[in-house]
């Protein structure tokens, strides 16, 4: 049987081809992932809030796959909303489910706080209003946003054509040496491969938004562990209780 150990629903965004493949890498033996899609027309806060209106049915048929999460894979869909918008997504998908959920908002948040950092450099390819409202959002939920920068796209299609190298080199025009972590927002930017190079690179915890929300999923699952050289982030699962990772100054996050 497939998904033995834990099958994963995502619910990812119309256009998106990056969620799942990223996804697939992420895999450890015995987890699958079965996707459904949620209509999103183009990344401005208009067209994220009219996606609100397909999470139901969406939800509904992706839980007839039996799987044990469902996670709302889209960034900027889940905080468009503001503080505690994400918790009303996950609300409506256990309401019709009854299936464990989470967010990528959702799942970035308890990142950032499992990794115990508090002041984060934001990279995005949204364009300044969209990333404006992140900001916005990260900022209500207790983190300092020390920089950050937005590549301008509108066009879900032109997210996903973006080479690895671009999420790359904007991670490292937005970090600093106040940054204790850098994030590079989307499920339709392509970061999978940048990660453990610019942990290498920063000497700080990087995360993006499919890592994230693939850990928190495995989480939700129960599972603790991921395939290796995807980020530091996955060795909080294997080790809960382990003291974050050093920062490139050699001092300690921020408890």
């Amino acid at each position: 049987m497939y998904g033995w150990r834990g099958r994963i629903g995502l619910m990812v965004p119309t256009g998106n081809s990056v969620m799942e493949p990223e996804f697939q890498r992420l895999a450890p033996d015995g987890v699958t992932t079965h996707a459904n899609r949620v209509e999103l027309k183009d990344v401005t806060p208009a067209s994220l809030r009219e996606m609100e209106a397909d999470v139901a049915r969406s939800a509904r048929q992706i839980a007839q796959t039996r799987v044990g999460v469902i996670a709302f894979g889209c960034t900027s869909g889940s905080f468009v909303g503001g503080a505690g918008y994400d918790e009303r997504l996950i609300g409506i998908i256990e309401g019709e489910t009854g299936v464990a959920a989470t967010t990528t908002t959702t799942a970035v948040i308890r990142a950032l706080q499992a990794l115990r950092v508090g002041r984060i450099a934001l990279a995005t390819p949204y364009t300044d209003e969209v990333t404006r409202l992140e900001v916005d959002y990260l900022q209500a939920n207790g983190f300092e946003v020390t920089d950050w920068r937005g590549g301008g796209i509108v066009g879900v299609a032109e997210i996903q054509d973006c080479p690895p190298e671009v999420s790359y080199r904007r991670a490292r025009a937005v970090d600093s040496d106040r940054a204790e972590a850098v994030f590079i927002s989307c499920t339709g930017f392509r970061t999978i491969e940048n990660i453990a190079l610019l942990e290498a690179d920063l000497g700080k915890p990087v995360i993006s938004s499919n890592q994230a929300t693939y850990a928190d999923c495995l989480r939700i699952l129960g599972v603790g562990e991921a395939r290796p050289g995807f980020g530091s982030l996955f060795e909080r699962l294997r080790d809960p209780g382990a003291p974050p990772p050093p920062l490139a100054d050699g001092n300690i996050a921020a408890q």
